[in-house]
């Protein structure tokens, strides 16, 4: 194997996590330094890269997962060598040749640009294996990382482990064509996603988008055919196709170290758009792993213009989604993510980036309604108004959106599209836009359906599941349930098929609880489980649980 197309390096993490300071968690920082030759020591191990028979490579490299206190900031660091070679912002199909030189099967991983494009491949005792995957370049350099899966949750417990690796083969993509029609791409969060009719009436103004467009051509509605997660659905007509693969609790960065905008680029062409709201979730600091700072938001905007632009994809920022949040600030609607909406301006104004003020325009829609109509537009609704759904005993949301929220700001968006200047792609979009259709707050039927609708002003109602996942073996989930007036913090519990009593499964503060409206949690999967929340109160006293869900998982 030639390597000396590479330049080489060696990544390590020499000290702890700094941790928790100002509400703010800092993992610990990479060191990288460059080897010069394969024959370099670096400290700690005597040799990080070797040639063996036949110029077959032997990487030495260890790695470790650490959680820090809350269990919500999990991070998995691997020290050892790193490839890197000049590809520009392109699209690439890369192959590699691990060999197992040794007794056991081993589980191989690899990282390009710190997303993980090998997960667990299972390399048997004496075996080569072949592994190909297509990396979609946001940096000028591409970053490949080779490790072996260990289990180690600190840096003392992680030993270091050997891989042999006997070419790695790279080829440029063939350059892609523009589409038949657009496709408008949505990269966002919950506030933007399709949900299944088990959530209804919440839904994301992406949901309802098509209906600004072609209104007169026929739609078929169908999930995109990656299927890398089931949020991602399409709505095509004759004219123009809208694919929104906006997915909750998800950020600038987050969206990307797991690998969604690198999917999301696989599937775009040039002449595609690509509409990008962020800010709800990189402003939840108590969520490590999704945190971005304000002063961070502008470099992540920028990967995500430079690799659209690279590839002849229009991208169009959308800043977020007011909050309905008048209701600590005495009925007044201060303008949400404030500090992330300027940056997404300012970003727009100096890349001369089509930008819409959502953010503005559904803050001064909410101030012109009222507090009491502003919750016909998020995810307000009474107990039995939904008996079939995740709401069936109401729900008070002030983030996410109901049908007529979703049809509302979906309806500004598209506005914004028709009044803007300045922009040829824009001008291109215009003639496929049709706001002739106007949102109509419908009824509410309230029902009483069998099951419990608690009235006891202790017990947490409201309770309901968001957004069920599985991912590396745990069950990835988030829970929702209305404020309890006088509670200090609140018990969630899990009951899982073999348990014959509910176990604690976390405490959950007041002002965790208020600083996002949807909570995460994960438990191990291949079980069926059931979930409950109880309130606490500042004598230590506990309610009765609210309602009891149960899943699969």
């Amino acid at each position: 194997m030639d390597i000396e197309k590479f330049e080489i390096g060696y990544k390590e993490y020499p000290d702890k996590a700094k941790g928790w300071s100002g509400g703010v968690y800092y993992p610990r920082k990479e060191v990288v330094k460059r080897i010069q030759t394969q024959q370099d020591e670096v400290k700690d191990i005597p040799t990080a890269i070797d040639t063996v028979i036949n110029g077959t490579l032997k990487i030495s490299s260890r790695t470790w997962t650490e959680t820090e206190e809350t269990g919500f900031g999990i991070y998995t660091y691997v020290e050892g060598p790193i490839f890197v070679l000049k590809t520009g912002l392109k699209d690439y199909k890369w192959t590699v040749i691990f060999s197992n030189q040794g007794r056991e099967p081993i589980r191989v991983n690899c990282y390009a640009d710190e997303v993980l494009m090998i997960k667990d491949a299972m390399i048997m005792p004496g075996c080569d294996q072949e592994i190909s995957f297509i990396n979609c370049s946001i940096h000028e350099n591409t970053t490949l990382q080779f490790f072996v899966s260990d289990a180690a949750t600190c840096k003392e417990d992680a030993g270091f482990n050997s891989l042999y690796i006997k070419d790695i083969e790279y080829i440029e993509c063939e350059e892609k064509k523009q589409g038949i029609k657009p496709t408008i791409f949505l990269a966002s969060d919950s506030t933007v996603q399709t949900y299944e009719k088990f959530y209804y009436p919440q839904m994301g103004w992406g949901q309802a988008f098509e209906k600004y467009f072609c209104p007169g051509e026929e739609l078929t509605e169908y999930m995109s055919d990656d299927r890398i997660y089931p949020q991602c659905h399409v709505y095509e007509k004759e004219s123009i196709i809208i694919e929104n693969r906006s997915i909750g609790a998800r950020s600038s960065r987050s969206f990307i170290d797991e690998g969604k905008w690198n999917a999301l680029l696989r599937r775009a062409r040039p002449g595609d758009y690509c509409f990008i709201q962020w800010a709800h979730n990189d402003a939840t600091a108590v969520r490590p792993n999704r945190y971005v700072s304000v002063s961070e938001f502008d470099g992540f905007l920028m990967k995500y213009i430079d690799s659209c632009r690279s590839r002849g994809i229009y991208p169009v920022l959308v800043t977020p989604v007011s909050r309905r949040n008048c209701d600590d600030n005495n009925g007044e609607f201060p303008l949400s993510f404030g500090e992330y909406r300027d940056v997404m301006i300012e970003v727009g104004r100096r890349e001369h980036v089509p930008t819409i003020d959502l953010c503005r325009m559904s803050n001064e829609y909410m101030k012109k309604v009222g507090p009491e109509e502003a919750k016909d537009l998020h995810l307000w609704c009474p107990a039995g108004a939904y008996p079939d759904g995740a709401y069936k005993d109401g729900v008070s949301d002030n983030t996410h959106l109901q049908e007529y929220g979703a049809l509302i700001y979906a309806r500004m968006v598209a506005g914004a599209i028709l009044t803007m200047e300045g922009f040829e792609e824009i001008d291109k979009l215009k003639p496929y836009v049709d706001i002739s259709f106007e949102p109509v707050k419908e009824p509410l039927m309230v029902k009483e359906g069998p099951g419990r609708l608690d009235t006891a002003t202790d017990i947490p109602t409201g309770f309901a599941m968001q957004e069920l996942y599985v991912a590396d073996s745990m069950a990835n989930f988030l829970l929702i349930w209305n404020d309890v007036e006088g509670a200090r913090s609140y018990n969630v519990y899990r009951k899982g098929s073999v348990d014959f009593q509910f176990f604690p499964l976390r405490s959950v503060t007041v002002k965790e609880k208020k600083s996002a409206s949807v909570l995460p949690f994960r438990l191990p999967a291949a079980d069926v489980y059931q979930v409950k929340v109880t309130a606490v109160f500042e004598d230590g006293s506990e309610s009765e649980s609210s309602r009891i869900i149960e899943f699969r998982a």
